[in-house]
Parts: C-alpha cells; structure tokens; sequence
C-alpha cells in the first residue's frame, strides 16, 4: 500500500512495495517476457551510425523534406565520435535545410557551428554561397521569416498569484470538493487563459527533434559529448545539472509493449518512456532538496495536508512540487498494479544504478523512501501527463513523442464535452478555449484528444485502460445537440470548408484563414450542447495551432493528446 509503513514505530520503514506481489523475483518474470534492446553499437557514440544518418538525411533532403532530414542530421551529430568532421558536416546539412525554411538566423548559427567543428576547406565556398543567401534575404525584408510568429501569449493580463494563468480564471472548489478552474467572467473562443512552463518535461523518442532539458523544438541543438540520447538547444541547457543524472539513461529503444508479457494495461506509449518519465520526475524533485532527510520530510508534511487545499500561490519550484504531490491519484488508487509495479521496480534499479544516488540513498529507510516517492510519482504522471505525439517520419514507425505534466494543468477537471483543449509549445502546456465559457462556468478538459468524436463504449472503454476513470459528464449522460442541430451544423459552408480543406503549414495565409473559420463555427455553436460536430472542428482548431506553434511540420502531421 502507498506509503504504508511496517508498524505505527515512530522510526518504523516504509513497507517494501515489490515484496507484496510476490517480491522482485515476480516482476522480473514479468520484465523478462518485454523483448528489450541490448546495449549495442546504437548506444554509443559510432562514426559508422553517425554516417548513416547524415546519408538518410541528405535522401529526405533530395525529396524536399526538411523536417526528417534535420532529424537525421540531429542523430548524425548524436552518434558523431568526438574530433569527427561528421559533426561540421551535420552542422553544414542542418543549416541548408533551416534554408529552405527560410529560417535565417538558424541557417547562420549553423553556419558558424560547422565552421568552428573544422568544415572541409574545399567545401567552404558552399556554406560561403549559402551564408550570403540569408544575409541578402534578411536585408531584403525576410527577417519576419527568421523568428516564431506564433508563440502563445495569454489573451488576458496574468493573475497576480499565479502568472501561468489569466486573470478571468479562479481555482475553486468544484460540488464534489475537489480543486478545479473555474472563469471570472465569460471568455470567448480561441482565448489562451494558460500558459505553463511544464513541471516535468521528457522527451519519450526520437531525441533529436526537441531539446532534452526545455523540450524546445527543432533549434541549433547542439549533442551530449558522451551519450547518444539527449541534444541542447542553449549552453543553459547543456549546463542543466539533470544530465549530470541522466548522460546515457535510457531503458530501451522498443516502442510496442509485447502485450502478452507484463505491462500491457492500455498504455499507448513505448516502455522507455513510461519508465524514464517517472526517473526524470524523481531527479528533478531529489535535486531540489540538500538531503534525502529534508526530501522526506517535504513529501510526508504535503501527502498528510489537505489534498484539496485551495493554493494561494505557485511562485517557486518547491511550492509547486508540494501542489503536484497533492494532485488526483488515477482513481485514488493506493495500490500499484501489477504493470505499474514493473514500472515502478525498473525506475528504482535505474535510479539507484546512478553513482551519486547510490551514495545519497544509503541506508534501507531511504531506499524504501524511494520506492513509495517513484510510486507516488508514477500514479501522478499517469492521470496528469499531456502526451503529445506528431506523427511518424517516412522511415520509422515510432512517433515524435513527449511528455509534460504541469500543476495548474491538473486542476482541470475531465468531461467527454470540454470547453478547453490542451496544445503544447517547448515544453509548456497551452490552454485554449474552444466553446464560449460563460462566468462561473468551471473549465473542462479532455484527458484524451482521440475520445471527441468516439462513441460512448469507446470512451469509456479508454478512459478505464488509461485513467481507470468513469465519465459521468453531460455528455456521457445522454445530453447531445439534436438532430437538426447536427444537421444544420453539417450544412454550416464553414463547416463543409473546415472538414474538406487539407492542411499546409507551409501556407501561413490559408492556415490562418482556417484558424478564424475555426472560431468562427465554434463561436457560433460552440453554447450548443455537444456534437461531433463541434468536436471535429475543435480537433482541427487546436491542431492547427500547435501547426503554428512550431512553424514547421509536414501536412500529413497528426496531433494527439493524452
């Protein structure tokens, strides 16, 4: 049981959660039916692997696709040896492709990056050329092209207590008691009302398309000296002292769970990322704290509080890690199962298998700490990760896919009929709203994109296998636009338009003509009780946003949520 200790002793040890099924034996029977990846070439730094790479690049380059040439170039620095001229030669590819994107300034950063890692001299007139083609587009009036045009900014002054949210939002307290948002006044369509810097941020695959530490997407990244996994886009970043943890920590490279064996339980994500969401969790909060002793004494003072204490601010890490302790457990559950158990065993071998904590949880007490804390953290992060995923490259079946789990975002509360969707941008979670909310209105949410448009058995059904959660919105009660609605809505010509037109990031015009179509229709029907309809256009709304966000994906790209 969740920090259930073996007597009432004051100096009495947390109970060994892995003896209760069975002890570690079990659940290494368990792990061993998952096929999990050896330590092979593909871990460590390797020329050969490095030239591969840049070789696939330069194929998806010749087929103008940027985005999964820059991811190659990215794994080509990754898997670069130190000294190889495979690295000035990545940094040369990288930028033409920030070129073709008319993304300038990158182009010229990377420029420099290739020249300072020792470019080939007979090769310099080129990068020269291609140097001279952002400076003579810069001063000819694209410089607009070399920024992000459409970093979410909250549409209302930030409240006083807590700048991640406008100051039309209030937390309160919702029939049940439990914390939940609630508006000040009306908010209409399309208004971003939070913007939250992620409490805990990881990238689950493909490390090269985000910034290990910040989740900053497609930068001048530049590689770990030592490990093949994560990349930097800034020397703050490089300088993060989670790396110091983490240089090298992976679990696997698998994507699919083998759901005859061990973990299956509806987890839509590879093993490595269920495990080293929870590792990265636990890192950031250990590294918090001078001693293990005033960890523990911080997490057993905020799981005893009240959990549904009402915040009075957010202001600095610690305050923040109290409120994440005190967020909804999926279902209050209080026992691990036996997938999240494996989890959960493998997140403490690894933690442990780290040098620095090895020496810090010394003694059994700690270690016993430890297996509750990565418990704990483990039911937190399954209810209140958003999980986003862009899609597959054209030579890969694993997705780009992250995951960032914030405070405030917790506080939403779920319904099949939200008035809110959640997008993100590098490493913050972004809330927008996508059906006018009306003053006193609590927000809602929806824990998972895909459920908008499923019927009410699909829902659930998801809904059980990821959160262990029951719906009982209005929605999932019976309450839906009529059929005449439904089929005014479906004639609507900007609905016909919405649903029929494909979507080109590459048009920043036509995609922002979409994006007031969106709010149009949205507006206009959005008080209506919920249709698939509404949900349709909400979906196309926020994955056009997030298309904007990033400045850069390609049109077949699909956003899901979770």
């Amino acid at each position: 049981m969740l920090w259930e200790k073996e007597s009432r002793k004051e100096d009495a040890l947390y109970l060994n959660m892995f003896a209760i099924s069975g002890g570690s034996a079990t659940i290494n029977e368990a792990l061993s039916g998952i096929r999990i990846e050896t330590k092979d070439s593909t871990w460590n730094k390797n020329d050969a692997v490095s030239m591969q790479r840049r070789t696939e690049g330069n194929e998806h380059f010749g087929n103008g696709y940027w985005n999964d040439a820059m991811e190659m170039y990215n794994a080509s620095l990754r898997y670069a040896e130190s000294g190889s001229k495979n690295i000035s030669l990545a940094y040369a590819n990288r930028s033409a492709c920030f070129l073709k994107m008319k993304r300038y300034n990158e182009c010229l950063i990377d420029v420099e990056l290739a020249k300072e890692a020792g470019y080939p001299a007979d090769l310099m007139p080129k990068l020269d050329r291609r140097k001279e083609k952002c400076l003579k587009a810069i001063e000819e009036g694209a410089a607009e092209a070399t920024i992000m045009k459409y970093e979410p900014i909250l549409s209302f002054e930030p409240d006083e207590h807590f700048p991640c949210m406008a100051n039309v939002v209030k937390i309160g307290r919702d029939a049940e008691g439990k914390v939940g948002l609630f508006a000040k006044e009306d908010v209409d369509v399309g208004q971003t009302i939070i913007k939250e810097k992620a409490f805990m941020a990881y990238v689950y695959s493909r490390y090269g398309w985000k910034c290990n530490v910040c989740l900053k997407e497609y930068g001048n990244f530049v590689s770990c000296s030592k490990c093949t996994v994560a990349m930097f886009c800034s020397e703050e970043c490089r300088g993060n002292s989670l790396h110091d943890y983490e240089c090298g920590l992976k679990f696997c490279e698998t994507y699919r769970l083998n759901t005859e064996h061990g973990l299956t339980g509806g987890h839509a994500f590879e093993l490595n990322g269920l495990i080293m969401r929870v590792v990265r969790s636990c890192l950031v909060v250990i590294d918090m704290f001078a001693s293990v002793d005033e960890l523990m004494n911080f997490v057993e003072q905020a799981i005893k509080s009240d959990r549904n204490q009402i915040p009075t601010t957010l202001s600095d890490v610690k305050l923040q890690y109290g409120a994440f302790l005190k967020l909804p457990l999926k279902s209050n559950f209080t026992t691990l199962e036996d997938d999240a158990l494996c989890v959960v065993f493998e997140a403490h071998k690894m933690l442990l298998d780290i040098p620095k904590l090895k020496t810090i949880f010394n003694l059994k007490k700690y270690r016993r700490f430890l297996m509750h804390l990565i418990s704990h953290h483990y039911l937190v992060l399954d209810v209140h990760s958003n999980i986003a995923s862009s899609g597959f490259s054209r030579d890969s079946n694993v997705p780009w896919a992250s995951s960032t789990t914030g405070v405030m975002v917790g506080y939403l509360s779920h319904s099949c009929a939200p008035n809110v969707l959640v997008s993100t941008f590098h490493g913050n979670s972004v809330i927008i709203t996508v059906r006018p909310v009306r003053k006193g209105q609590q927000i809602m949410n929806s824990l998972l994109l895909a459920l908008l448009t499923l019927p009410k058995d699909q829902r659930h059904k998801m809904l059980w296998l990821e959160r262990r959660m029951i719906c009982q919105c209005v929605r999932c009660d019976g309450v839906t636009a009529s059929l005449a609605q439904c089929k005014r809505m479906r004639s609507d010509p900007v609905y016909q338009y919405l649903t029929s037109k494909q979507l080109n990031p590459d048009d920043d015009e036509a995609m922002q003509t979409m994006i007031d179509k969106c709010k149009t229709f949205l507006r206009k029907y959005g008080q209506l009780q919920w249709s698939d309809e509404i949900g349709n256009i909400a979906q196309v709304y926020v994955t056009l946003t997030y298309l904007q966000y990033r400045g850069l994906m390609s049109s077949e790209t699909i956003l899901e949520t979770s």
